[in-house]
């Protein structure tokens, strides 16, 4: 018999649901539909026995943390012991090994066979967490195989979904003796692998619920259950707004209507991605839901099979913002009233005289600042700073809880770096004390590091050799600690594949770029309709099109093209040439550079309906038009991050003189370029107005 380890097809998904199906009770639940999502990705490899499929590995790979997560390894009965398992570990290994850090896993601690298996293939216990089962002395070992680059396990601290559990989940959860077409429906939120995952909260209302359960013993024991389930922490007169905006969504005076309003509006406001039910009433209202607040109701199947999208888009939804209605200006002293009942956490306990003290120090301070940004002209944030030597300080940033909440947030801190950044100061610190866990989180992922109670990040700008990075960095290592490491290991030059460390570091001192970093580089053509609208979606005018923005509201965003010529690869550099329109004044010519964190193919309905929340696409007018009219013709999504657009575009004539300089075929970008890495840093220079090392 002949074997080989492939990528699964879709003609393989039955040979696969059965394998899965004979070993669901170690395996854990999953819906079909997740499968065939990991299939289209290229997220599960089989082993062909002749023509008989004898096993399987379903992983997925995260691009922002560079880590692969192997959900799934399972061999046929028939098949096992003829060393199937590590042959599939194997092409994996091979098939990752350039693009990712090391292969995660989570284990019960009961699963003596399994533990042999991945301890003989060398993976090492990293932590463990308490299992959803029954047996309190059975927990979740979490497995680790690195590739030999720095795994930044103390850098990545927490990259869990987010998601509110309904109230009535919550009640099933705690009472499993329901039918079994339910059982399995909620049982797949306690899977093992899904609890390393995704974090669940409650509500408030919750635990009203609860409170008014007349039965004593099981009030008593639901509130001992609750415990495993964080509660959302919700300004409760933005919740009364909230609840009154969703009347015109879902209508209704009973008692549970109005309990499903309030879990509703709470979740809203905590900006997290998704409500989980099986309630019908509140699942029909998901698609306007949706469309208005960016929040997804799903059903606990619809949650796994949305999980890879969720682990790898940043922990917001980047919602298209209209610069005609956001403004931000200096604030007034009308508006200190309006400010202070908006924005003092009485809440958490912060004292007014306080709170009032640090406005007017900012405003005191030669270089103190406090800015507001309004929408419509309500306000809806506020943020101040002031400098001192190398450090840009943030003593405090608000954001008013509704709905477009975790995008102001973010923006705000992008702007922040940026203003930093102008000024060439080397560190901006966030001393807020009353950030919410989310925006703690949502720091962490944009480079910052936790230090007691602040919140610290790097910002180096300027192209450097890897040999010089030690030096170059020293008084940022000196108080970042925690990128030691990493920085160390590019100075050691100790792997062999060290790229994925420079652009980690680059990310995370943004917009540092390492010319000898050997990261793919690409050249990609965009109309210049979309450059404006994906790197600059809050001006009214774009930057791209020569009027400088106050912000640059575009952190992460996808773009859809054609899946021929097939030429990107991830992770990667880019540069976006804006090609001819009749409008422009930006136009053939390279105007930004981004980073390529992923590229997805599938079918154009199916991808569209999972990246809608970015928010700038029209499927009728964008991507219906792409596929000529085909709704399950195949198109291709790049998912890119850290936009840079280019105060010097790049004119044509000056790419091809560069083209040429560095050798590189002469193009006229109508479909992907690939370059070599001294050609992008020459470009990048040019459109920063530096100049690189080798000039």
């Amino acid at each position: 018999m002949q074997s080989k380890i492939i990528f699964a097809k879709t003609d393989h998904l039955e040979d696969i649901y059965k394998i899965w199906g004979l070993n669901r009770a170690t395996l854990g639940l999953m819906p079909k539909d997740a499968f065939r999502d990991c299939v289209i990705k290229k997220w599960i490899l089989i082993v062909l026995v002749d023509t008989h499929v004898a096993g399987y590995l379903q992983f997925r790979y995260t691009a922002r943390t560079q880590t692969l997560s192997i959900v799934h390894l399972c061999i046929d009965k028939s098949f096992r012991g003829q060393g199937y398992s590590e042959k599939l570990l194997d092409r994996l290994v091979e098939e990752f090994k350039h693009q990712a850090r090391g292969i995660k896993l989570s284990c019960r601690s009961d699963y003596s066979q399994a533990i042999k298996f991945w301890t003989r293939y060398n993976f090492q216990p990293k932590g463990k967490l308490p299992s959803r089962g029954n047996n309190p002395n059975v927990h979740l070992v979490i497995w680790w195989y690195s590739f030999g680059k720095e795994d930044l396990f103390s850098i990545q601290k927490n990259d869990k979904i987010k998601a509110v559990l309904d109230f009535n989940i919550i009640a099933k959860l705690m009472d499993m003796s329901i039918t079994d077409v339910v059982r399995d429906e909620i049982a797949q939120l306690q899977s093992d692998w899904l609890v390393t995952e995704t974090e669940y909260y409650q509500t408030s209302e919750t635990t009203s619920e609860i409170f008014r359960d007349a039965n004593t013993t099981r009030r008593e024991r639901s509130r001992s259950f609750l415990k495993d389930f964080p509660e959302l922490n919700i300004d409760k007169p933005s919740i009364k707004l909230i609840e009154q905006e969703l009347l015109t969504i879902f209508p209704g005076n009973s008692d549970n209507d109005r309990s499903d309003r309030r879990q509703i509006a709470e979740t809203i406001l905590s900006g997290f991605p998704y409500f989980v039910t099986l309630d019908e009433g509140i699942l029909k209202l998901a698609k306007p839901i949706l469309k208005r607040y960016q929040l997804k109701i799903v059903t606990p199947s619809t949650l796994i099979s949305e999980i890879d999208l969720s682990i790898n888009a940043e922990d917001y939804y980047p919602n298209k913002l209209s610069g005609n209605n956001f403004s931000v200006s200096k604030l007034k002293p009308g508006e200190r009233q309006d400010v202070d009942l908006i924005f003092l956490n009485n809440g958490a306990g912060e004292k007014k005289s306080i709170y009032s003290s640090t406005i007017n120090n900012l405003i005191a301070k030669p270089t103190g600042c406090v800015q507001v940004i309004k929408e419509g002209g309500n306000i809806v944030a506020l943020f101040g700073y002031y400098e001192s030597d190398n450090i840009f300080h943030v003593p405090i940033i608000r954001t008013k809880q509704y709905s477009l909440r975790q995008t102001i947030f973010i923006q705000n801190v992008n702007d922040l770096v940026k203003m930093a950044l102008s000024k060439k100061k080397k560190f901006i610190v966030i001393e807020d004390a009353f950030l919410t866990d989310l925006e703690k989180d949502l720091l962490i992922t944009c480079g910052f590091f936790q230090q007691k109670t602040t919140y610290i990040r790097g910002i180096k700008s300027g192209l450097y050799q890897s040999n010089d990075i030690k030096e170059e960095l020293k008084d940022i290592r000196g108080q970042i600690p925690e990128l030691d490491d990493l920085i160390n290991a590019i100075d050691q030059k100790t792997d062999t594949e060290s790229y994925l460390n420079m652009l980690t570091l680059e990310k995370l001192l943004w917009p540092l770029k390492i010319t000898d970093a050997e990261i793919p580089c690409f050249i990609i053509p965009i109309k210049p309709y979309y450059a404006k609208e994906l790197f600059d979606t809050k001006a009214a005018k774009s930057e791209l099109f020569g009027v400088q923005p106050s912000l640059i509201w575009s952190k992460e965003n996808v773009y859809y093209r054609n899946i021929n010529p097939n030429v990107e690869k991830t992770p990667a550099r880019i540069l976006w040439y804006a090609s001819a329109d009749d409008i422009s004044t930006r136009q053939k010519a390279i105007v930004c550079s981004s980073y390529l964190n992923e590229i997805v193919v599938g079918p154009a309905k199916d991808l569209y309906k999972k990246h809608e929340k970015f928010g700038v696409y029209n499927w009728k007018r964008d991507i219906l038009k792409l596929v000529k009219g085909v709704a399950a013709k195949p198109i291709k999504v790049l998912r890119f991050s850290d936009s840079e657009s280019f105060p010097n575009a790049i004119s044509l004539a000056k790419v091809k003189q560069v083209l040429a300089d560095n050798n590189e075929s002469d193009n006229n970008f109508q479909s992907p370029l690939r370059i070599k890495t001294v050609t992008f840093m020459q470009l990048y220079s040019m459109g920063n107005g530096l100049i690189a090392a080798n000039e």
